[in-house]
């Protein structure tokens, strides 16, 4: 019989390397992929008063994991958890973003608006903290929860023309799966851009324009 030598077995098994990485990847299971969810589009909307300049609308700032994608769930105890099996297609906040300000010019409330992104020297500033964007675990039930707080900011002398209390939409639910719970959360959302006109059109601009 044909003895093989210790450093030809080597050789043989080097050789195989490249192979088994192909051969794993047919009997391990693939990793399930998330669907993926964005807010939706702004809703038709008539702002009684628009400021009389246009608005810089900047990325509201946001704490982990408030910043990221995955939707956030809370528990009762207060331990902060994902959504599996889903997760926003942007960040949570650079969505937001771009709902407030589609929102915004959809509803007439500025005459021009852009995202904080661009180095625009418009008149006004809309800066704002993300304080909650949750689904939150109710006995097996669900509620959803966005808070933001605003403020409205002459870029002239840097002057703060008004700050919000927190603004909050909140929606509770039955129990339900994935889907029916990101679906709310899309809803407030739609709910809370629209709440950013209302409070805009409420503020005293002053001698800023």
């Amino acid at each position: 019989m044909m003895q093989i030598s210790r450093s030809a077995r080597w050789l043989v098994l080097l050789a195989l390397l490249p192979a088994l990485p192909a051969c794993l990847g047919g009997l391990l299971p693939k990793a399930k992929e998330k669907a993926v969810y964005a807010l939706p589009a702004p809703a038709p909307m008539q702002a009684k008063g628009t400021l009389p300049g246009a608005l810089l609308v900047e990325l509201p700032r946001a704490l982990a994991p408030l910043d990221g994608v995955d939707i956030i769930v809370r528990q009762r105890d207060g331990e902060l958890q994902t959504l599996p099996g889903v997760r926003w297609a942007a960040p949570a906040p650079e969505l937001l973003q771009d709902l407030i300000a589609r929102q915004i010019e959809t509803a007439g409330a500025a005459p021009g608006v852009a995202l904080g992104s661009t180095s625009y020297a418009l008149p006004f500033r809309l800066s704002s903290d993300l304080q909650a964007f949750e689904i939150q675990d109710v006995d097996g039930a669900f509620k959803v929860q966005a808070q933001i707080t605003l403020r409205l900011i002459c870029e002239r002398d840097a002057r703060v023309l008004a700050s919000s209390e927190p603004i909050s939409v909140e929606a509770a639910g039955g129990p339900g799966n994935a889907a029916a719970a990101t679906a709310a959360l899309r809803e407030a959302a739609g709910l809370l851009a629209r709440q950013v006109v209302f409070w805009l059109r409420s503020v005293d601009v002053g001698d800023c324009a």
